[in-house]
């Protein structure tokens, strides 16, 4: 039985002298990384334009992460903590982790060495409302206690209320909210 008759013909043999063309051009390859290569430094300043917000949010969410690890080592030690932030340092601006007793009497803070911070350079704190009122220079400190309460608590990051974020301690319950905008 012959092929061809069920619909298959086998493929015609070609000399060895004929010109079999297989893959690319150069050409068409080069044509294709130029496209790549276009395409990648499009997104590379769509993704630069994009990076002051996308600081802004990651420092203003440490500050928060950083206030409840404020919190959660007053109410595992049974100690005040406290973050503390120098307003006039910088840039960068900088916080850092502080220890105190003051439900003893004591009025000495400690400085947790293993923790400092520092913002990113092109953002800054507006400002701060702790226990000592609105403060946009010196420095300032957000207290808990070991029963998980805090003091006054509002920290404005960013230039301005637009773009910016505010972090608002609940004073009875010590909870942390952060949100887009003033």
């Amino acid at each position: 039985m012959k092929l061809s008759r069920i619909g298959f013909n086998p493929p015609e043999r070609t000399s060895h002298s004929a010109n079999v063309h297989a893959g690319f051009t150069l050409i068409e390859l080069m044509i294709v990384i130029a496209i790549v290569g276009i395409l990648a430094g499009i997104s590379g300043i769509a993704l630069n334009s994009q990076m002051p917000k996308y600081r802004l949010k990651g420092d203003a969410r440490s500050i928060a992460s950083s206030l409840m690890l404020a919190r959660m080592k007053a109410t595992a030690s049974g100690l005040q903590y406290a973050i503390e932030f120098d307003l006039d340092a910088g840039p960068p601006q900088t916080y850092k982790l502080r220890r105190g007793n003051s439900n003893t009497g004591s009025t000495a803070w400690a400085t947790d060495a293993t923790f400092k911070r520092e913002m990113s350079p092109t953002i800054s704190i507006n400002n701060i409302v702790d226990d000592g009122g609105d403060q946009s220079t010196g420095t300032a400190m957000i207290i808990f206690n070991p029963t998980g309460s805090s003091g006054t608590g509002e920290v404005y990051v960013g230039a301005d209320a637009a773009r910016g974020y505010k972090i608002i301690l609940t004073s009875t319950t010590g909870k942390i909210k952060n949100t887009k905008g003033w």
